[in-house]
């Protein structure tokens, strides 16, 4: 096709790329006010399964694939792509709620960025379990966003934690992953032709934001992305998406029951599946054997509905499982869910009217202006679906973040510190001040924790300016971290909890010390001696009111005394700021 060139601003161009397990679809669309106008479509199918469920296996067969897509586009249109925008497959998202607790000493008021810090916890948390939990121990996952569920004090639910006091908080975040095997494989593809992904989003997101409208997700609904290789699907309810999954069952599993029943090539049994869906009268093929078939699609349809009815079983539980129930209706898009007896087993299998069970087309997508007819049935709706996630920014981009002089490569969310830190696996635990070990010492018989200092929070900085975990980033930006550091043993002395001055009584108004008589450990205790833990420290009083006449060299036989105002023995025992007071007797009492 010879070159035509277009009035358009480059910069502006949305180039949007499908690359799926049997092809790859190219689209570049150009916006007009808040829609997209095509430009150019393309399709080129793999010659080899270089792809198997929605994973690239040979990524130089795709490679071949992706450049005669992009060639062809750029000859159409007489330009050169360097952008590009993806959908990674939604069998490789990965969703982890976790709850994260932190015990609270003293009684301060819960900060700002120690609920940010446990988010993070919670977040490193889910990480751990999901490489845990797979298959591959050693896999890498890019957090792609958290959302936080709960918030808890003292073990209650509570709306948010800035400013509480409590012994316990927690906090409950539902984290999403990607593996980096699946982004890597895409940037090597990408990267290969001398592009750059501007714009990743995922498969069933993308079929959503043009399949079932916001308007719509106030419903309980569910949307199967049907392809060669896996089937995705998305639930709406109550305005949201509330959840993901994948069945690893789809068109190939169809393709591989007429292979396997005729002894045909999976391309030639390709071609037959398609045929299927065309409702053509008869069909004609040749087997490996070099024997001729002239066949009604009826026959060929009886073969294949045991497949097909296991693909609507395994769809259905999911959903069922997934939504804890049916969901009221169901949106099917792919080229597989065009194959003969699959909407009517869905809707058998979730107990829906057929009519519940829908197959959606371009024809509904309003955000597209596209008059060709190259892409027009329901597999035509994820590759539509990425471009117009790319016009709406519903998507992630690439971030290259330095912290304390590496190197980060991020996925674009709504960046911040926080985020840059958990690609780069910096421990949230650095980031708090941790207090100096407490200890425990015993007065009397009642134990009592003294905690240690306070130590002091990191220090984060910002392209050398003061920042938080909370700091929006973006690309090329640096960022220098100063750890946190522990706080110190308490260092507390006998006198801490017995002060001197606080021992004294008043003899005729006259203010007169006493010493305490202290053990620590059994042993006279010294005011000053410094305590550890494990201490015991006994007070057995200030003596009693004879030993304080001993002190003051008073004979109690010739003088009389009150404590208090009041007539008191010689065994009592005093008490701090006790008032004595004394007068002489006028003649010294003889002894008989």
């Amino acid at each position: 096709m010879a070159r035509s060139s277009i009035v358009v601003d480059p910069e502006k161009l949305v180039f949007a790329m499908d690359i799926g397990t049997r092809s790859v679809i190219g689209l570049v669309c150009y916006p007009n006010k808040e829609k997209l106008d095509v430009l150019a479509t393309e399709i080129a199918y793999h010659p080899q399964r270089d792809m198997l469920d929605g994973q690239i296996h040979n990524i130089e067969g795709v490679i071949q694939t992706v450049g005669t897509v992009k060639k062809a586009l750029e000859n159409k249109l007489g330009i050169t792509l360097h952008k590009v925008a993806l959908a990674a497959a939604g069998r490789a998202l990965k969703t982890c709620r976790h709850l994260a607790e932190r015990k609270l000493e003293g009684a301060h008021k819960i900060r700002k960025e120690e609920i940010a810090s446990l988010e993070l916890e919670a977040v490193e948390k889910s990480q751990e379990i999901l490489v845990h939990e797979e298959i591959h121990p050693n896999e890498t996952y890019y957090c792609i966003g958290y959302t936080t569920v709960a918030y808890y004090l003292d073990d209650y639910p509570i709306t948010s934690l800035l400013g509480q006091r409590g012994n316990k908080m927690g906090v409950e975040v539902l984290s999403t992953f990607l593996p980096r095997v699946v982004i890597d494989s895409l940037l090597s593809v990408v990267e290969a032709h001398g592009m750059t992904i501007t714009n990743l989003t995922l498969e069933p997101i993308a079929a959503l934001n043009v399949t079932i409208p916001k308007e719509y997700r106030s419903l309980n609904l569910a949307l199967v992305d049907v392809g060669a290789g896996t089937a995705d699907i998305a639930i709406t309810h109550k305005g949201t998406v509330v959840g993901y999954a994948m069945v690893p069952l789809a068109g190939d599993e169809i393709t591989e029951q007429i292979a396997d029943a005729y002894l045909l090539d999976f391309n030639t049994a390709e071609k037959i599946k398609l045929k299927l869906s065309e409702k053509k009268t008869n069909i004609s093929f040749t087997d490996i054997l070099g024997n001729n078939h002239i066949l009604p699609p009826e026959k060929i349809i009886e073969v294949i509905k045991p497949a097909v009815n296991k693909i609507a079983g395994e769809i259905a539980s999911v959903i069922k499982q997934l939504n804890k129930g049916p969901t009221r209706a169901l949106f099917c898009i792919g080229g597989g869910s065009q194959t003969p007896l699959l909407r009517e087993k869905l809707a058998e299998h979730l107990g829906l009217p057929q009519e519940n069970v829908v197959i959606r087309g371009r024809e509904m997508i309003y955000q597209i202006k596209y008059k060709g007819k190259k892409l027009k049935g329901p597999e035509s709706i994820t590759p539509f679906g990425i471009a117009v996630s790319a016009m709406e920014k519903k998507y992630f981009g690439f971030s290259y973040i330095t912290i304390n002089g590496k190197v980060v490569r991020l996925i674009d969310t709504d960046l911040k510190v926080g985020n840059a830190l958990l690609a780069a696996g910096f421990s949230s635990k650095k980031l708090l001040a941790r207090r100096g070990p407490g200890i425990k010492i015993s007065i009397n018989g009642k134990e009592k924790i003294l905690p240690g200092t306070p130590g002091e929070n990191a220090r984060i900085l910002l392209n050398g300016k003061e920042a938080s975990l909370e700091t929006a980033i973006s690309n090329n930006d640096k960022i220098e971290i100063v750890e946190a550091s522990a706080g110190k043993a308490p260092l507390v002395r006998v006198r801490d909890f017995f002060p001197p001055e606080k021992y004294h009584v008043y003899l005729n108004e006259e203010r007169i010390s006493l010493t305490p008589f202290l053990l620590l450990n059994g042993e006279k205790a010294n005011p000053d001696k410094t305590l550890n833990d494990g201490d015991k420290i006994e007070y057995k009083g200030m003596g009693t009111l004879e030993d304080f006449f001993k002190i003051a060299e008073l004979n109690p036989e010739n003088i009389f005394f009150e404590v208090n105002q009041r007539q008191s023995s010689l065994y009592y025992e005093l008490q701090p700021g006790d008032r004595i007071k004394v007068t002489f007797r006028e003649k010294p009492t003889n002894p008989i």
